[in-house]
């Protein structure tokens, strides 16, 4: 009897990353939000490993028969059900905790549950090897059936993200490359693997034109932010030079110290860097123009603000001389 559900065994290279894990988070005593997040995602990335590859057993007749054939198909069928009932279970309660803030509780039960997918998958393939399917194509087409689940994870997460207004080509080509990575899946079940191969980089072709748009789409709001920041800093010294030329002040020896001959002249400075800034492609040589441009603002607002400090104090030192100068006079006549 050969049993179609969704099995696990754990990955190597998994089990002896996780294996130390859990003793460098835990020994920091008091675990924080991140930590656990980030050590539910390892142990759901285990757990997917794993079923990669069982669902690479169970998809194959001959596999199966030859476990069957050398006693252990009941032993499989033991160590499946050890994981669903006990390492799944412990994952879902670590996810659960982990939704309802409880951090120490969610990498407590993700302890367990790797605790159960390691010795399942140890045992697991102590049963291939006793069946001589540790070598054969099993094992080396698991790497592409995780490859082929990751991207049909990563459409998911695509649509949830693509904007309202993307345009039907793009949900077209997303489309595509689902239809390709399921028949890439199906086609690696029946053992043609060149052939789910080739599907798969098919899928790979359309989606790499969806993270184009995706990209441009980036882009064009970084874009905007960049402008709404900078005009922001136009606004801000502008601001400045108004108040300063609504109190009556020259602020023609600070301009000059700058090397400026007049209001207009540091504008139009200023406005030259923002549109190399907003021209550029590179993001982020922009921001480093946006930060050289910040620090041209702000270095002139501080000169302005001393200015108008400077001005404003001696208006001040002003209306006390005249009047000390009036009390002084009644004083005297009295």
């Amino acid at each position: 009897m050969f049993r179609k559900s969704k099995v696990a065994a754990f990955a190597i290279l998994a089990s002896v990353i996780l294996a130390t894990s859990p003793v460098v988070i835990l020994a920091q005593g008091q675990i924080q939000v991140a930590s656990a997040e980030n050590f539910v995602k390892i142990v759901e990335r285990a757990a997917s490993k794993v079923q990669s590859l069982i669902d690479l057993i169970y998809a194959n007749e001959t596999a199966l028969k030859t476990i069957e054939d050398v006693g252990l198909l009941d032993e499989l069928e033991g160590k499946v059900t050890l994981y669903e009932d006990e390492g799944l279970v412990k994952l879902a309660a670590a996810q659960q905790a982990l939704a309802d803030s409880e951090y120490d509780a969610a990498v407590d039960s993700a302890v367990e549950a790797l605790g159960v997918f390691r010795a399942v998958y140890s045992s697991i393939h102590v049963i291939l090897e006793a069946a001589d399917l540790q070598k054969g194509h099993l094992i080396e087409n698991q790497g592409l059936l995780e490859a082929i689940t990751r991207e049909l994870q990563r459409i998911d997460r695509l649509r949830e993200i693509l904007p309202d207004e993307t345009p039907q080509e793009i949900l077209d080509l997303l489309a595509d490359a689902e239809e390709s990575l399921n028949e890439a899946r199906e086609l690696l079940f029946d053992g043609y693997a060149n052939e789910a191969k080739s599907a798969f980089l098919d899928a790979k072709v359309s989606l790499s034109e969806v993270y184009q748009y995706l990209k441009a789409q980036a882009e064009e709001s970084n874009a905007w932010r960049l402008r709404g920041f900078c005009e922001g800093l136009q606004e801000r010294i502008r601001e400045r030079f108004r108040y300063g030329r609504d109190q009556g002040i020259d602020f023609t020896g600070v301009l000059q110290s700058y090397g400026y001959q007049s209001e207009n002249q540091f504008m139009e400075a200023l406005h030259n860097r923002i549109q190399a800034a907003e021209v550029e492609q590179d993001f982020n040589i922009a921001m480093q123009y946006c930060e050289g441009i910040s620090q041209m603002v702000q270095q002139m607002e501080q000169a302005l603000n001393q200015e108008i400090n400077r001005h404003q104090g001696q208006i001040g030192s002003g209306f006390g001389g005249s009047g000390s100068g009036s009390s002084y006079g009644r004083n005297g006549g009295s």
